[in-house]
Protein backbone atom coordinates (compact mmCIF):
# COMPACT_ATOMS: atom_id res chain seq x y z
CA UNK A 1 0.00 0.00 0.00
CA UNK A 2 1.67 2.88 -1.35
CA UNK A 3 -0.14 5.49 1.33
CA UNK A 4 1.90 4.48 4.36
CA UNK A 5 4.91 5.56 2.64
CA UNK A 6 3.39 8.70 2.74
CA UNK A 7 2.43 8.56 6.19
CA UNK A 8 5.97 7.80 7.72
CA UNK A 9 7.60 10.12 5.70
CA UNK A 10 5.28 12.93 6.19
CA UNK A 11 4.99 11.96 9.88
CA UNK A 12 8.79 12.53 10.52
CA UNK A 13 8.81 16.46 10.21
CA UNK A 14 6.69 16.28 13.09
CA UNK A 15 9.52 14.21 15.10
CA UNK A 16 9.81 16.36 18.30
CA UNK A 17 5.85 16.95 18.39
CA UNK A 18 4.74 13.14 18.50
CA UNK A 19 3.18 12.46 22.47
CA UNK A 20 1.87 16.24 22.46
CA UNK A 21 -1.79 14.82 20.53
CA UNK A 22 -2.24 12.84 24.34
CA UNK A 23 -2.61 15.99 26.51
CA UNK A 24 -6.36 17.07 27.49
CA UNK A 25 -7.88 19.47 24.65
CA UNK A 26 -8.76 22.73 26.28
CA UNK A 27 -12.07 23.28 27.11
CA UNK A 28 -14.36 23.83 23.87
CA UNK A 29 -11.86 22.13 21.73
CA UNK A 30 -12.13 19.26 19.51
CA UNK A 31 -11.36 15.93 20.79
CA UNK A 32 -9.87 13.36 19.05
CA UNK A 33 -12.87 11.58 18.29
CA UNK A 34 -14.30 14.80 16.72
CA UNK A 35 -11.62 14.97 14.95
CA UNK A 36 -11.49 11.96 13.03
CA UNK A 37 -15.87 11.96 12.99
CA UNK A 38 -14.70 15.19 10.86
CA UNK A 39 -12.27 13.78 8.66
CA UNK A 40 -14.25 10.57 8.09
CA UNK A 41 -17.18 12.94 7.65
CA UNK A 42 -15.93 14.16 5.05
CA UNK A 43 -14.25 11.52 3.09
CA UNK A 44 -17.44 9.77 2.59
CA UNK A 45 -19.11 13.07 1.38
CA UNK A 46 -16.01 13.23 -1.10
CA UNK A 47 -16.01 9.45 -2.79
CA UNK A 48 -19.77 8.63 -2.28
CA UNK A 49 -18.95 6.16 0.04
CA UNK A 50 -21.78 4.71 2.47
CA UNK A 51 -20.50 4.45 5.72
CA UNK A 52 -17.06 3.61 7.36
CA UNK A 53 -16.14 2.27 10.83
CA UNK A 54 -12.63 3.97 12.06
CA UNK A 55 -10.13 2.81 15.04
CA UNK A 56 -7.32 4.70 16.36
CA UNK A 57 -5.77 3.20 19.11
CA UNK A 58 -2.38 5.33 20.85
CA UNK A 59 -0.80 4.53 23.89
CA UNK A 60 -3.28 2.90 25.01
CA UNK A 61 -5.67 5.60 24.05
CA UNK A 62 -8.84 3.72 21.72
CA UNK A 63 -11.12 5.74 20.04
CA UNK A 64 -13.47 3.75 17.83
CA UNK A 65 -16.31 5.55 15.42
CA UNK A 66 -19.13 4.11 12.66
CA UNK A 67 -20.20 6.52 10.85
CA UNK A 68 -23.05 6.62 7.71
CA UNK A 69 -25.17 3.69 6.62
CA UNK A 70 -24.09 -0.11 6.77
CA UNK A 71 -27.25 -0.73 4.80
CA UNK A 72 -28.58 2.12 2.06
CA UNK A 73 -32.18 0.22 1.12
CA UNK A 74 -32.91 -0.06 4.74
CA UNK A 75 -31.26 3.21 6.22
CA UNK A 76 -29.12 1.13 8.39
CA UNK A 77 -26.66 3.29 10.18
CA UNK A 78 -23.09 1.80 10.67
CA UNK A 79 -22.19 0.65 13.96
CA UNK A 80 -18.93 -0.08 16.15
CA UNK A 81 -19.83 -3.95 16.70
CA UNK A 82 -20.34 -5.14 13.30
CA UNK A 83 -17.79 -7.35 11.96
CA UNK A 84 -15.43 -6.16 8.98
CA UNK A 85 -15.09 -8.27 5.70
CA UNK A 86 -11.49 -7.79 6.26
CA UNK A 87 -10.61 -9.70 3.46
CA UNK A 88 -6.77 -10.26 2.77
CA UNK A 89 -5.82 -8.34 6.55
CA UNK A 90 -6.94 -11.74 7.57
CA UNK A 91 -3.96 -13.52 6.10
CA UNK A 92 -2.09 -11.82 9.16
CA UNK A 93 -3.97 -14.79 11.47
CA UNK A 94 -3.51 -17.41 8.78
CA UNK A 95 0.08 -16.23 9.13
CA UNK A 96 -0.36 -16.30 13.40
CA UNK A 97 -1.19 -20.33 12.70
CA UNK A 98 1.84 -20.81 10.73
CA UNK A 99 4.15 -19.34 13.06
CA UNK A 100 2.57 -21.06 16.04
CA UNK A 101 2.92 -24.39 14.10
CA UNK A 102 6.44 -23.14 13.61
CA UNK A 103 7.24 -22.61 17.30
CA UNK A 104 5.66 -26.10 18.02
CA UNK A 105 7.99 -27.43 15.88
CA UNK A 106 5.13 -29.12 13.97
CA UNK A 107 6.80 -26.83 10.46
CA UNK A 108 9.58 -24.97 9.63
CA UNK A 109 10.20 -22.31 6.93
CA UNK A 110 12.61 -24.61 4.57
CA UNK A 111 9.89 -27.03 4.57
CA UNK A 112 9.11 -27.61 0.68
CA UNK A 113 4.78 -27.78 -0.05
CA UNK A 114 5.46 -30.97 -2.13
CA UNK A 115 6.37 -33.08 0.69
CA UNK A 116 3.03 -31.57 3.05
CA UNK A 117 0.24 -31.75 0.67
CA UNK A 118 -1.42 -34.71 -1.37
CA UNK A 119 0.37 -34.43 -5.22
CA UNK A 120 -3.55 -33.71 -6.55
CA UNK A 121 -3.12 -29.90 -4.88
CA UNK A 122 0.55 -29.65 -6.69
CA UNK A 123 -0.57 -30.90 -10.24
CA UNK A 124 -0.79 -28.49 -12.69
CA UNK A 125 0.37 -25.26 -10.56
CA UNK A 126 3.38 -23.63 -11.75
CA UNK A 127 6.15 -23.43 -8.92
CA UNK A 128 3.23 -25.83 -6.30
CA UNK A 129 5.95 -28.39 -6.52
CA UNK A 130 9.36 -26.54 -5.77
CA UNK A 131 7.91 -23.63 -3.22
CA UNK A 132 8.33 -23.60 0.46
CA UNK A 133 6.51 -22.14 3.69
CA UNK A 134 9.25 -19.49 3.38
CA UNK A 135 8.18 -18.30 -0.11
CA UNK A 136 4.63 -18.82 0.38
CA UNK A 137 4.33 -16.23 3.11
CA UNK A 138 6.38 -13.30 1.85
CA UNK A 139 5.13 -14.08 -1.55
CA UNK A 140 8.56 -15.18 -3.21
CA UNK A 141 6.88 -18.38 -4.86
CA UNK A 142 6.10 -17.01 -8.27
CA UNK A 143 3.01 -19.37 -8.32
CA UNK A 144 0.56 -17.44 -9.89
CA UNK A 145 -2.40 -15.76 -8.45
CA UNK A 146 -6.03 -17.11 -8.48
CA UNK A 147 -7.39 -13.70 -7.84
CA UNK A 148 -8.01 -12.13 -11.21
CA UNK A 149 -10.55 -10.22 -13.58
CA UNK A 150 -11.63 -13.92 -14.95
CA UNK A 151 -11.72 -15.39 -11.10
CA UNK A 152 -14.12 -12.25 -9.96
CA UNK A 153 -16.56 -12.88 -12.77
CA UNK A 154 -17.34 -16.61 -11.72
CA UNK A 155 -17.54 -15.17 -7.73
CA UNK A 156 -21.47 -15.95 -6.41
CA UNK A 157 -23.79 -16.63 -3.96
CA UNK A 158 -23.46 -20.68 -4.16
CA UNK A 159 -19.57 -21.15 -4.36
CA UNK A 160 -16.59 -20.01 -1.96
CA UNK A 161 -13.05 -19.85 -2.42
CA UNK A 162 -12.07 -23.33 -1.61
CA UNK A 163 -8.74 -24.70 -2.62
CA UNK A 164 -10.35 -27.06 -5.30
CA UNK A 165 -12.18 -24.35 -7.00
CA UNK A 166 -8.95 -21.54 -6.83
CA UNK A 167 -6.24 -23.62 -7.67
CA UNK A 168 -8.43 -25.51 -10.72
CA UNK A 169 -8.54 -22.08 -12.05
CA UNK A 170 -4.51 -21.40 -12.56
CA UNK A 171 -4.03 -25.29 -13.51
CA UNK A 172 -1.72 -24.34 -16.73
CA UNK A 173 -1.20 -20.94 -15.83
CA UNK A 174 2.75 -19.62 -16.10
CA UNK A 175 5.05 -19.26 -13.17
CA UNK A 176 5.46 -15.71 -12.21
CA UNK A 177 8.62 -16.17 -11.48
CA UNK A 178 11.73 -19.15 -10.50
CA UNK A 179 11.05 -19.73 -6.90
CA UNK A 180 12.71 -17.16 -4.49
CA UNK A 181 13.48 -14.73 -7.05
CA UNK A 182 11.66 -11.98 -6.96
CA UNK A 183 8.29 -10.72 -5.12
CA UNK A 184 4.31 -10.95 -6.43
CA UNK A 185 1.86 -10.88 -4.17
CA UNK A 186 -0.20 -14.25 -4.72
CA UNK A 187 -3.39 -14.99 -2.80
CA UNK A 188 -2.59 -18.49 -3.58
CA UNK A 189 0.23 -18.78 -1.51
CA UNK A 190 -2.43 -18.89 1.40
CA UNK A 191 -4.26 -21.47 0.28
CA UNK A 192 -1.77 -23.44 -0.01
CA UNK A 193 -0.71 -22.25 3.46
CA UNK A 194 -3.48 -23.60 4.80
CA UNK A 195 -3.37 -26.87 3.54
CA UNK A 196 0.01 -27.58 4.86
CA UNK A 197 -1.54 -26.36 8.02
CA UNK A 198 -4.09 -28.50 7.92
CA UNK A 199 -1.66 -31.31 7.03
CA UNK A 200 0.49 -31.07 9.69
CA UNK A 201 -1.72 -30.52 12.67
CA UNK A 202 -4.70 -32.76 11.19
CA UNK A 203 -6.84 -30.01 12.14
CA UNK A 204 -9.23 -28.14 9.76
CA UNK A 205 -7.87 -24.49 9.62
CA UNK A 206 -11.26 -23.19 11.36
CA UNK A 207 -10.11 -25.22 14.79
CA UNK A 208 -6.24 -23.72 14.37
CA UNK A 209 -7.60 -20.61 14.21
CA UNK A 210 -9.73 -21.10 17.20
CA UNK A 211 -7.35 -22.79 18.98
CA UNK A 212 -4.44 -20.69 18.35
CA UNK A 213 -5.52 -17.67 17.98
CA UNK A 214 -9.23 -16.45 19.01
CA UNK A 215 -9.17 -18.87 22.48
CA UNK A 216 -6.04 -17.42 23.66
CA UNK A 217 -6.57 -13.79 23.09
CA UNK A 218 -9.96 -14.53 24.49
CA UNK A 219 -11.88 -13.20 20.91
CA UNK A 220 -15.29 -13.50 20.94
CA UNK A 221 -16.52 -11.60 17.51
CA UNK A 222 -13.81 -13.33 15.26
CA UNK A 223 -14.70 -15.83 13.04
CA UNK A 224 -13.57 -17.70 10.02
CA UNK A 225 -16.11 -17.82 6.85
CA UNK A 226 -18.83 -16.63 9.31
CA UNK A 227 -20.35 -14.99 6.47
CA UNK A 228 -24.04 -13.82 7.24
CA UNK A 229 -23.72 -14.04 11.35
CA UNK A 230 -26.15 -11.63 12.53
CA UNK A 231 -23.70 -9.38 13.41
CA UNK A 232 -22.38 -9.06 9.93
CA UNK A 233 -24.65 -6.42 8.41
CA UNK A 234 -22.71 -4.39 6.51
CA UNK A 235 -23.61 -4.18 2.78
CA UNK A 236 -20.83 -3.97 0.51
CA UNK A 237 -21.55 -1.37 -2.57
CA UNK A 238 -19.56 -1.33 -5.96
CA UNK A 239 -18.49 -4.55 -8.69
CA UNK A 240 -16.58 -4.68 -11.61
CA UNK A 241 -19.82 -4.46 -13.52
CA UNK A 242 -22.04 -2.16 -11.40
CA UNK A 243 -20.58 0.46 -9.63
CA UNK A 244 -23.81 0.87 -7.37
CA UNK A 245 -24.20 -3.29 -7.06
CA UNK A 246 -24.78 -3.92 -3.53
CA UNK A 247 -22.85 -7.27 -3.20
CA UNK A 248 -23.29 -8.28 0.65
CA UNK A 249 -24.58 -11.65 -0.82
CA UNK A 250 -21.76 -12.52 -3.15
CA UNK A 251 -19.42 -15.05 -1.46
CA UNK A 252 -16.15 -13.35 -2.18
CA UNK A 253 -14.14 -12.99 1.76
CA UNK A 254 -13.87 -16.62 2.36
CA UNK A 255 -11.26 -18.60 2.74
CA UNK A 256 -7.36 -18.92 4.26
CA UNK A 257 -6.65 -16.04 2.37
CA UNK A 258 -9.60 -13.51 3.28
CA UNK A 259 -12.47 -15.20 5.60
CA UNK A 260 -11.56 -13.91 8.99
CA UNK A 261 -14.62 -11.67 10.35
CA UNK A 262 -13.89 -9.60 12.89
CA UNK A 263 -14.74 -6.09 14.48
CA UNK A 264 -12.39 -3.63 14.58
CA UNK A 265 -11.63 -3.56 18.26
CA UNK A 266 -10.83 -7.25 18.39
CA UNK A 267 -8.80 -6.87 15.34
CA UNK A 268 -6.34 -4.13 17.00
CA UNK A 269 -6.79 -6.60 19.69
CA UNK A 270 -5.24 -8.95 17.74
CA UNK A 271 -2.30 -6.51 16.12
CA UNK A 272 -1.45 -5.25 19.70
CA UNK A 273 -1.37 -9.26 20.74
CA UNK A 274 1.17 -10.42 18.08
CA UNK A 275 3.18 -7.13 17.54
CA UNK A 276 3.28 -5.16 20.66
CA UNK A 277 6.59 -5.63 22.91
CA UNK A 278 4.91 -7.83 25.86
CA UNK A 279 1.56 -8.78 23.87
CA UNK A 280 0.61 -12.57 24.58
CA UNK A 281 1.32 -13.60 20.97
CA UNK A 282 4.46 -12.11 20.55
CA UNK A 283 6.47 -14.57 20.08
CA UNK A 284 4.22 -15.01 16.70
CA UNK A 285 5.19 -11.58 15.66
CA UNK A 286 8.88 -12.05 16.16
CA UNK A 287 8.66 -15.20 13.76
CA UNK A 288 6.83 -12.91 11.13
CA UNK A 289 9.51 -10.13 11.63
CA UNK A 290 12.60 -12.73 11.42
CA UNK A 291 12.46 -12.84 7.78
CA UNK A 292 12.82 -9.45 5.64
CA UNK A 293 12.19 -9.36 1.89
CA UNK A 294 13.90 -6.03 0.64
CA UNK A 295 11.62 -4.39 -1.71
CA UNK A 296 13.60 -1.00 -1.93
CA UNK A 297 12.87 2.23 -0.42
CA UNK A 298 12.65 1.05 3.06
CA UNK A 299 9.68 -1.40 1.98
CA UNK A 300 9.93 -5.21 2.80
CA UNK A 301 8.04 -7.90 3.01
CA UNK A 302 8.02 -10.04 6.28
CA UNK A 303 6.92 -13.51 6.65
CA UNK A 304 3.79 -12.38 6.88
CA UNK A 305 2.80 -8.54 6.81
CA UNK A 306 4.36 -5.41 5.06
CA UNK A 307 7.10 -3.66 7.12
CA UNK A 308 8.06 -0.16 6.62
CA UNK A 309 10.83 1.13 7.89
CA UNK A 310 12.65 5.10 7.72
CA UNK A 311 15.96 5.92 8.39
CA UNK A 312 14.75 8.73 10.89
CA UNK A 313 13.30 5.62 13.69
CA UNK A 314 9.77 4.97 12.10
CA UNK A 315 8.79 1.82 11.94
CA UNK A 316 5.10 -0.27 10.90
CA UNK A 317 3.66 -3.09 9.77
CA UNK A 318 0.04 -3.07 7.75
CA UNK A 319 -1.96 -5.15 5.58
CA UNK A 320 -5.06 -3.75 3.36
CA UNK A 321 -7.78 -5.88 2.28
CA UNK A 322 -10.07 -5.21 -0.61
CA UNK A 323 -12.68 -7.31 -2.20
CA UNK A 324 -15.93 -6.22 -4.01
CA UNK A 325 -17.55 -3.49 -2.49
CA UNK A 326 -15.09 -3.27 1.14
CA UNK A 327 -11.89 -1.70 1.62
CA UNK A 328 -9.70 -2.27 4.89
CA UNK A 329 -6.47 -1.29 5.78
CA UNK A 330 -4.44 -1.84 9.17
CA UNK A 331 -1.99 -0.27 10.27
CA UNK A 332 0.17 -0.54 13.55
CA UNK A 333 2.87 1.89 13.94
CA UNK A 334 6.01 -0.38 16.38
CA UNK A 335 7.92 2.66 17.09
CA UNK A 336 4.95 4.57 18.20
CA UNK A 337 2.83 2.12 19.38
CA UNK A 338 -0.14 3.16 17.58
CA UNK A 339 -2.81 1.38 15.88
CA UNK A 340 -4.75 2.62 13.20
CA UNK A 341 -7.43 0.69 11.09
CA UNK A 342 -10.30 2.13 8.70
CA UNK A 343 -12.95 0.00 6.67
CA UNK A 344 -15.41 1.54 4.05
CA UNK A 345 -18.11 -0.22 2.51
CA UNK A 346 -16.98 0.86 -1.08
CA UNK A 347 -13.85 -1.13 -2.88
CA UNK A 348 -12.10 2.28 -2.12
CA UNK A 349 -8.57 0.63 -0.50
CA UNK A 350 -7.42 4.06 -1.92
CA UNK A 351 -9.80 5.77 0.83
CA UNK A 352 -9.31 3.63 3.46
CA UNK A 353 -5.41 4.54 3.14
CA UNK A 354 -5.73 8.10 2.29
CA UNK A 355 -8.16 7.90 6.17
CA UNK A 356 -5.53 6.09 8.18
CA UNK A 357 -2.70 8.45 6.70
CA UNK A 358 -4.52 11.73 7.48
CA UNK A 359 -5.33 10.16 11.33
CA UNK A 360 -2.07 8.97 11.85
CA UNK A 361 -0.73 12.35 10.95
CA UNK A 362 -3.41 14.10 13.47
CA UNK A 363 -2.67 11.99 15.95
CA UNK A 364 1.40 12.02 16.04
CA UNK A 365 1.50 16.01 15.29
CA UNK A 366 -1.81 17.46 17.05
CA UNK A 367 -2.35 19.23 14.03
CA UNK A 368 -3.90 19.06 10.49
CA UNK A 369 -1.91 17.82 7.58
Amino acid sequence: MPCLKHVIRAAMLAVFCVGCANAEPPEGEPTAADRITDRVDAALAENDIPGAIVLLDMDGERVTIARGLADRETGLEMETTYLLRAASVGKLHTAAVIHQLILNGELSLDMALADLVPPAFLEGVANADQATIHQLLNHTSGIPDYYDDRWFAHVNTREGNTADRTLAHIRGAPAEFPPGTRHAYSNTNYQYLALAAEAVSGQPLDTLYQQLVIEPLGLTATGYNIQFDPRDRIHGYGSEQDPEQDVYELLENNGPDGGIFTTADELADFLDAVFAEEGRLQAIGASMMSELHDRGEGRYRALGPTYVEHPLGFTAITHGGSIAGYGTIAIRLLSHDATVIVHVNRDRPDIAGQLAREILLEALTGAAD
